[in-house]
């Protein structure tokens, strides 16, 4: 342990924390390592991140965490006292002087769990609101609000955390909620379109079906993973089940409960859930038979490929014209075409400082060659 040399260190990112500086930085747990040295005594060895970079942080059988450390959880976020060290055989590591789990108190000092993992771009809160207002303004049958509400409710603090698959598609921290928010904005637009569009239709198109099926569609997937900061892992109920019956199995206990969901209207519900794979090898127990499920597997299909297409665009390295190859879209390479020149400044407006680029740590995206959806 390092004699404390600075009573009140300051508060920074643990990306901007340097060799030989002491400071607070909140960071994740994102790999937690323990085992027995050479000589067979015990350390724990802990990689915390923030949104950008991962750091080693050895616990030798001596330190005064070790102990503690031992209990620690994967994913979960800690005000850290550290002093940056970079060894010339081992890289930079974090000497821990203090550490406990995060409070709500620590927002005060700027923690925010988001900008620790690789997350959405957009604000968890944000997208929450507005698929909830999309709720409020395409589903037109109470009962069928107060279900999808009732859903998101019970579940909101995982709902804003999870990933939308393991590594297809919107594989990162609110990455189920993003593609939620995404395909309702999306369910919205279609189902006002072909409602009008298909005005005769008796009965009429039920466009409440479709908002409701763009947010709960995915909804077994909060048990079918288990959250992790870096990449989520399938929960045994997952592997034996899988998230589609999953989610219908909770829409069905919660229709249950609150008794005022019109049994045709869950009918119509429950069916689009079962069918938004689209076909029984990809994972479908049925493929769609109605007008709301086949629209709703089309709105899922588009938003999951075009994700994975452009994150493989944004992430491709150099100035090389073709993406790297996406094995979940058949090994496909996509032309990333020519770069655009930013415009020239304007030096009588204020400038802003450009976004920072945000690090993707999958080690590999890419994926074998499959014939089914994965997600």
């Amino acid at each position: 342990m390092s004699t404390v040399t600075n009573a009140n260190p300051p508060i920074i990112p643990l990306s901007q924390l340097q060799h030989g500086q002491e400071a607070i930085c909140f960071a994740a747990l994102s790999r937690k390592e323990i085992g027995t040295d050479r000589h067979g005594n015990p350390f724990v060895k802990c990689v915390f991140r923030d949104r950008y970079v991962e750091r080693l942080a050895p616990l030798w059988w001596s330190n005064a965490f070790r102990e503690v450390a031992a209990n620690w959880r994967e994913g979960d976020a800690f005000r850290l006292h550290v002093k940056g060290q970079h060894l010339v055989k081992y890289g930079f590591q974090l000497e821990i002087i203090d550490a406990r789990p995060v409070v709500d108190s620590d927002v005060a000092d700027g923690y925010n769990y988001f900008q620790l993992v690789e997350s959405s771009d957009r604000e968890p809160e944000d997208l929450l609101r507005n698929v909830r207002a999309v709720i409020d303004k395409a589903i037109d049958e109470p009962p069928l609000r107060r279900l999808v509400h009732a859903i998101i409710d019970e579940h909101q603090s995982l709902f804003m955390r999870m990933p939308a698959s393991q590594s297809f598609h919107h594989n990162y921290t609110a990455g189920l909620l993003e593609h939620v928010w995404s395909m309702t904005r999306i369910a919205g637009f279609l189902a006002e379109h072909y409602a009008r569009y298909y005005h005769n239709l008796n009965p009429p198109l039920n466009k409440g079906i479709i908002v409701a099926g763009a947010v709960l569609h995915d909804i077994g997937k909060l048990f079918e993973l288990d959250y992790h900061p870096v990449e989520a892992k399938y929960t045994i109920q997952g592997k034996l089940i899988g998230h589609v019956l999953i989610g219908r199995d909770m829409v069905r206990e919660t229709a249950r409960r609150l008794g005022d969901v019109p049994e045709e209207t869950l009918l119509l519900l429950e069916h689009a859930i079962l069918a938004h794979h689209g076909r029984e090898e990809f994972g479908a127990p049925k493929p769609p038979q109605t007008l709301e499920a086949l629209i709703l597997h089309y709105i899922d299909d588009l938003d999951s490929k075009v994700n994975a297409v452009a994150r493989q665009r944004i992430k491709s390295n150099g100035d090389a014209p073709w993406t790297d190859r996406i094995g979940s879209l058949n090994n496909r390479q996509f032309y990333r075409g020519v770069p655009v020149p930013p415009p020239p400044l304007d030096p009588t407006e204020a400038t802003h400082e450009p976004p920072e680029p945000r690090l993707r740590l999958h080690k590999d995206d890419r994926e074998p060659q499959t014939n089914t959806r994965p997600d």
